[in-house]
């Protein structure tokens, strides 16, 4: 009897809803190298941003090579440390006008800066270029109901300096991509569409429950598919079960005029940073997993940002503390947070199988900020975490690469564009360009 295949377009259906599936043996080849049906398996990328930079001797690890070990920075990354290339000692090569600016532009797009009238603001800015996120999109995203997702955890962005700094993903100059404050809204955007009596509470959107709606179709397929299979379909419906309930355990959104502060809502003036950090983590995972999109953006905190790491007892914005030589210590301390969101994303992409592999193996994930140190809004000696391996791409286990000639940040960029199989051959543009990879990253 031949083997019973599945399509990866597959979706479980039911009184007006849909859930997609996660990639299943039974949509695969007989090697589970590729879908039955045609087409190989998807990669995906996404920027993982944060601002104000890092503390460079904390965050350089001492060792190049294979044999490099997490500094303190890293330190979080321990349990996906083969799935991370350190990129060290590279320099954003477009001309250095307003730093953070400059270096916001410059590492997510490869692009000079746009000069903006300021007004009553210090400088202002936009970007001069497509950021990456949406060169991959172009080209990657064919196919998919999303062609990204942009989404963000701290809502203390800067907002009187142009687009540069208040956003991270543009599909050019004059193009923002607004991100996503809401996991409720992102989840409804993604799963299906609920009725609300109140719309300006985000957990009544979500009462309605879409695994309800899907329930005969699930079982009849359940009856058809084989033991792993069935195993993976339950943990991944488990999972989205799951995280209804952490998103209707957030706070509801707040109701004040200006369009950013209505989503993630402080409590007693702190933002919910890790619990939306998770729950945006989960969507994105999943999102990944159901081929809904192939590219992201996650801006945990903007550039030149207010946010208070209040879990780590600190009372100031982050970029205050940059400023303050005798803070640095709490510059850290927030860093080394940052990085244990990025590794929880990261551990989530590890534990989700996909084609006898899983989730991290098939995609691309760059890390970055907006200068190297925020103390000194330095562009030199840039922050770079390439994680995942695109499919083998990048070389497993990931090795730390040291720079002692400035080299061009672009490319990195160009690297990771084409790790996605884009197939573009530049990136960015003036002094920005680069038309070479980082090869000492590649398998």
């Amino acid at each position: 009897m031949a083997p019973f295949r599945l399509s990866r377009r597959t979706l479980l259906k039911g009184l007006g809803a849909a859930v997609a599936l996660p990639t299943l043996e039974a949509m695969l080849n007989t090697h589970g190298t590729a879908y039955a049906a045609g087409g190989t398996i998807p990669k995906r990328f996404a920027t993982f941003f944060f601002g104000d930079g890092v503390i460079l001797n904390q965050w350089v690890p001492s060792a190049t090579g294979p044999g490099w070990q997490p500094s303190p920075a890293l330190a979080p990354l321990a349990s996906v440390k083969d799935y991370v290339n350190v990129i060290t000692g590279y320099m954003v090569k477009t001309p250095d006008l307003r730093a953070h600016h400059t270096g916001a532009a410059g590492i997510l797009s490869g692009y000079p800066l746009i000069e903006l009238p300021a007004g009553s603001a210090n400088y202002a800015s936009k970007f001069g270029g497509p950021s990456i996120d949406q060169v991959a999109a172009s080209h990657i995203a064919q196919g998919t109901t999303f062609p990204s997702l942009e989404i963000a955890v701290s809502k203390r962005t800067s907002r009187v300096e142009g687009p540069t700094l208040q956003y991270i993903s543009h599909k050019g100059p004059d193009s923002p991509m607004p991100p996503e404050f809401n996991p409720a809204a992102l989840y409804n955007r993604i799963f299906g569409s609920f009725t609300s009596s109140n719309t300006t509470d985000p957990r009544n959107l979500l009462r309605a429950s879409v695994l309800d709606a899907v329930r005969d179709d699930t079982q009849r397929l359940q009856q058809r598919l084989g033991s792993a299979d069935r195993a993976r379909l339950d943990a991944h419906l488990t999972s989205i079960s799951e995280l209804r309930q952490q998103i209707l355990a957030l706070p509801p959104e707040c109701t004040k005029p200006a369009p950013v502060t209505l989503y993630n809502q402080d409590v007693n003036g702190k933002e919910p940073l890790e619990l939306v950090s998770k729950a945006f983590s989960d969507l994105l995972v999943m999102a990944w997993a159901c081929d809904l999109t192939r590219v992201a953006s996650y801006m945990f905190s903007g550039a030149v940002n207010a946010t208070v790491f209040h879990m780590l007892g600190q009372t100031q914005g982050n970029h205050d503390l940059t400023h303050d030589a005798a803070k640095q210590d709490q510059v850290h301390a927030s860093v080394v947070w940052v990085v244990q969101q990025f590794a929880y994303l990261l551990g989530k992409l590890k534990a989700t199988p996909e084609a006898g592999g899983n989730l991290l193996d098939n995609s691309c994930l760059l890390l970055t900020s907006d200068v190297s140190e925020g103390i000194s809004h330095s562009i030199r000696d840039y922050p770079l975490l390439v994680a995942g391996r695109a499919g083998g791409y990048f070389k497993y286990p990931g090795v730390h690469v040291r720079s002692t000639t400035q080299a061009n940040a672009s490319d990195v960029l160009l690297t990771c564009l084409k790790a996605v199989g884009t197939g573009v051959t530049s990136v960015g543009g003036a002094e920005g360009l680069s038309t070479t990879e980082c090869a000492a990253i590649k398998a």
